[in-house]
């Protein structure tokens, strides 16, 4: 609570500020009730695991401490100070035409959809949802598939592969804290409107609500996800042998491999010694195994959803028909020559069979294309360990290509699923005590800096847990936005894949940690140039990294992508005003 502090104390011996630093001191107010919330759920964890497989009342433990403690009581007057500060800025979010405050707009974008609560029981059941739901989640998740709209309870994660996917599609995306969850029951069902600006504002409204001027807006516009808008990009597949890392590089991006192989290749060349070993199988290769009876996996993709287009058979029979190609790849034999080939080089760069494990990554030839990025959607199975595992996994990660999740998701933006090739990258396994995202941006305050989000163990801080989220100022200091308050962590097992540990509490960065990070984000800037955007901008890099003794590892490096703000802002602007700059200060003798 160090920072709630230092903003407390610093406010106390003033007798005014601008209306800014008023704004940004009731969103650190707010950001203690997670803090708390996080605090409770982490000590209790254990217990409640068990409790709550007995008694589904039990999940509501950590909110019936809360609501008996101080925290209760002071969360109240901090709504009334960010109701205060946010009409002071010119921020206004609606919940149901109420002002409200207990709401983080993680992602710009507009939605449509029928609003849908899911519970902890809908999660662990592994519930189906659709495109056309605006879905309320109990807490963040690891795997999504796609929705209009998210609301979550919790601090959220900012860049978890979730987050990420919801930024490529410009699906907003709002972090919830204290809001009575009475308000959206007796909303469920009902068709809503979410949108999330790029100042952070919130709005969630009934469909029926708005005005039919602006609701004529909104559904002849792109606030539903538009269907195949790009073009596939057809790679070479006249290489069809294993490529070492050394010899990776960002021209062979979606041409030979993929761009987890590429950029690892690039990062390598450009931060020696900071890159785990690997190799790459070109697209080239998964051309030349995927065959069955003599027919290309190509020709069976694009024959099936022909078949679906002239209306041969339903949606249902199109996944299954999808699934049946699927599984014949899983069953694909390694050849022989490639075994020789594989087993000669793994051996030079990761040493002798069974010493070490794999990651073992689905790299295909549509992502980080122009408005659209695939983190997440392709299988990654961790620390293969055994020649002959190692051997049959390269298969099963081929056919995640044409996993139902991925599938969906890539219907929203490709015209050619046929034409969808995967490469595979096999990486040695790296025992990191921490790991974590970096993004050369600040997605928090929108100021100067970058954000960093981190957890104890392996994949930390991708899958969605509660990560330790911090902005890293350019002026030295920095912001914490959330605690990592996850029980547990994942470690690599010695007899292969992943297994879990009790994670420490407190802080997981170190303070030299954090300054090779500052410092990994300014010689990105200065060795790599930018992709742009839509807007012709230079977009922000998202980089995944490991600490080892408190040495940096480097693991993937790809540009990030948002869409959808440029729309969520316009409608904002037409219902709630266009928001003015503010530039008055605010007396604190009145304010408090």
């Amino acid at each position: 609570f160090g920072l709630l502090d230092e903003t407390l104390k610093k406010l106390l011996v003033l007798t005014e500020v601008s209306a800014e630093e008023y704004y940004e001191a009731s969103r650190i107010f707010n950001l203690a009730n997670n803090w708390v919330i996080g605090s409770v759920r982490y000590t209790f964890a254990e217990s409640l695991l068990r409790y709550t497989a007995l008694n589904s009342k039990a999940a509501k433990f950590a909110e019936d401490i809360i609501r008996g403690s101080v925290i209760f009581p002071y969360a109240e007057v901090a709504r009334h100070i960010s109701l205060d500060a946010q009409t002071n800025i010119g921020i206004q979010h609606l919940l149901f035409n109420q002002p409200a405050t207990a709401l983080l707009g993680l992602n710009p974008g507009l939605a449509i959809g029928k609003l849908r609560i899911v519970t902890d029981e809908d999660l662990s059941h592994k519930v189906t949802l659709s495109r056309d739901e605006v879905v309320v989640l109990p807490q963040t998740v690891s795997e999504l598939p796609p929705v209009a709209g998210v609301l979550t309870y919790g601090e959220g994660n900012l860049l978890s592969h979730v987050q990420m996917l919801a930024r490529n599609f410009g699906i907003p995306n709002v972090a919830l804290t204290t809001t009575n969850p009475s308000l959206f029951q007796k909303m469920e069902g009902q068709d809503v409107v979410l949108m999330v600006g790029t100042d952070g504002s919130v709005m969630l409204q009934s469909l029926k609500s708005i005005s039919e001027d602006i609701r004529e807006l909104l559904t002849t516009s792109q606030a539903k996800p538009q269907l195949a808008q790009l073009e596939v990009p057809s790679p070479d597949l006249s290489i069809d042998t294993p490529i070492a890392i050394s010899e990776l590089h960002k021209e062979l991006s979606g041409k030979i491999v993929g761009p987890k192989a590429a950029n690892l290749g690039e990062l390598n060349r450009l931060f020696p010694g900071r890159v785990a070993p690997a190799l790459a199988l070109p697209f080239g290769v998964y051309a030349k195994h995927v065959n069955i009876n003599q027919v290309s996996a190509k020709k069976r993709i694009k024959d099936t959803y022909e078949k679906y287009r002239n209306n041969g058979f339903d949606e249902q029979e199109l996944i299954q028909h999808i699934e049946n190609i699927r599984t014949d790849i899983t069953k694909i034999k390694i050849s022989s020559n490639l075994q020789a080939q594989l087993i000669m080089m793994m051996q030079s760069l990761f040493g002798e069979p069974g010493s070490y494990g794999l990651f073992i990554r689905s790299d295909t030839n549509v992502e980080d294309l122009p408005g659209f990025t695939g983190a997440g959607l392709s299988e990654t199975v961790a620390n293969v360990v055994g020649l002959d595992m190692q051997m049959a996994t390269i298969p099963r990660v081929w056919s995640s290509v044409l996993s139902p999740r991925a599938l969906a998701w890539r219907s929203n933006l490709l015209k050619k699923p046929e034409e969808v090739y995967a490469s595979v990258l096999l990486m040695k396994s790296v025992a990191a005590e921490k790991s974590g995202v970096l993004v050369t941006s600040d997605l928090f305050a929108k100021g100067q800096g970058i954000t960093v989000s981190t957890a104890w163990g392996v994949g930390g801080a991708v899958s969605g847990e509660a990560a330790e989220t911090i902005v890293l100022l350019e002026d030295g200091t920095e912001m914490l936005v959330s605690e990592a308050k996850t029980p547990y962590q994942r470690q690599l097992a010695p007899q292969g894949g992943i297994t879990w540990l009790p994670a420490a509490d407190g802080a997981v960065l170190t303070a030299d940690e954090k300054q090779q990070l500052r410092s990994l984000s300014e010689e990105i800037h200065a060795k790599y140039q930018s992709m742009r955007g839509p807007d012709n901008q230079p977009l922000p890099w998202d980089v995944e990294f490991g600490f080892v003794n408190g040495e940096l590892t480097l693991f993937q490096i790809r540009p990030l992508i948002e869409r959808g703000q440029a729309l969520a802002d316009k409608v904002l602007a037409q219902i709630v005003g266009k928001r003015q700059i503010a530039n008055h200060t605010v007396s604190l003798n009145e304010a408090f």
